[in-house]
């Protein structure tokens, strides 16, 4: 072990209890993506906390959506590093009750602690621990996005844009979002789009003229079933959601919508998919019906690119390091910021943060001595690059 590493190892160690703190205070601050001022109010928070790092910074506000927070080093001649997170959560405010963070046995319950407050405190120690060592090899960018949770649709994409641009011309970047229980990293991930269609037809009275009116709801009935048929798991697949339309059952029903949850391994399928819906939506078959579509959310499929073999082999030597398991590269069903890092040709890594389980759900756990360790591991792998 180089004396750098085994300086940011001992920062570490010796502000292990710090990172407990740090994560007992963003968890506190909930942050649902619907709930605009909450990420403000944690963004600000983390805008100070980078202020005391010397860090430069950026809030970039969004009408309807959570900010996107930005900060880096100063550059270096090197290409920089970019760690990727996100603020928001996925529940309601109260819902984990008065006190929302509670700690029993070796696990710590709370909204987001597992996906994903726990990796932001990873993301924020590292830079801690790095700065503490003097480290000036690569800038550093930390990016952590308000509207994750929800494929980016409050900020209409621009979110995801954002992680594109503060991606570009990076070496690699670093997902620190929640991690498995084994240590696996995350190479690959299926990407995701949120379709609304939008069925018109002719309202008519269902029991004296029905021959007058177009049913929208039997259009859009007649399409989902065609839409459901083509879904094969883990290659193309379509989830036809939710769906309204109609005013009453002896009314011949003049809208209908519904929308469609896509998933696809690789950016050809949503290409494919895209072009099998349109098609759809231009040949309806209930005279007297329309159709049109709009795309509510999207994340673009992250697939492996040049350089990603090489970047997990640097972490696994690191996890060799601490004496932790060698985790392999995995394919995960899951979406994440990672995608729009490798769509552009940046190698990166995801999965890098808390170990726990129960995301998105009541039972949302994280194991808190994974704090550290996985922190040791983002540190011990970009010190090595």
């Amino acid at each position: 072990m180089d004396k750098r590493t085994e300086q940011a190892f001992a920062y570490l160690e010796k502000n292990e209890h710090s990172m407990m703190e740090l994560l007992k205070n963003l968890v506190s601050i909930e942050t649902p993506s619907a709930d605009r001022e909450a990420n403000e109010r944690i963004a600000a928070h983390l805008d100070t906390y980078c202020d005391a790092l010397g860090m430069e910074r950026e809030i970039h506000h969004f009408e309807k959506a959570g900010p996107t927070f930005a900060a880096w080093t100063r550059p270096q001649e090197k290409k920089p590093i970019l760690l990727l997170g996100h603020m928001d959560t996925v529940h309601a405010v109260g819902k984990f009750g008065p006190e929302p963070f509670l700690v029993k046995d070796d696990r710590v319950y709370g909204p987001g602690v597992y996906d994903m407050k726990g990796g932001d405190v990873i993301a924020l120690f590292a830079l801690r621990a790095l700065n503490a060592v003097g480290y000036e090899d690569r800038q550093i960018k930390l990016v952590l996005t308000g509207d994750e949770e929800v494929a980016h649709a409050f900020s209409h994409g621009e979110a995801g844009k954002l992680v594109e641009q503060y991606a570009s011309g990076c070496e690699a970047a670093f997902n620190l979002e929640s991690s498995y229980t084994n240590g696996e990293v995350t190479t690959r991930r299926s990407g995701g789009a949120i379709i609304r269609v939008k069925v018109k037809g002719k309202a008519a009275h269902a029991g004296k003229e029905p021959q007058k009116g177009a049913s929208a709801i039997l259009q859009a009935a007649r399409m989902i079933t065609e839409i459901e048929s083509r879904s094969v798991f883990g290659y193309l697949s379509f989830n036809c959601g939710r769906i309204s339309g109609g005013t009453g059952a002896n009314v011949i029903p003049d809208s209908c919508e519904f929308s469609i949850g896509i998933r696809y391994a690789a950016n050809a399928q949503y290409e494919e998919a895209i072009a099998f819906l349109k098609n759809l939506c231009e040949h309806v078959t209930v005279p007297g019906t329309s159709c049109t579509m709009e795309q509510n959310g999207y994340y673009p499929a992250m697939e492996m690119v040049d350089g990603a073999d090489h970047l997990l082999s640097l972490y696994q030597e690191s996890c060799k390091l601490l004496g932790e398991p060698i985790p392999q590269g995995i394919q995960q069903s899951g979406c994440s910021d990672t995608s729009f890092v490798t769509r552009i040709g940046i190698p990166a890594l995801c999965s890098l943060g808390i170990q726990g389980s129960g995301a998105h759900s009541l039972d949302e756990y994280a194991i808190p001595s994974s704090l550290l360790t996985q922190c040791k591991k983002l540190v011990a792998t970009i010190l090595a690059m």
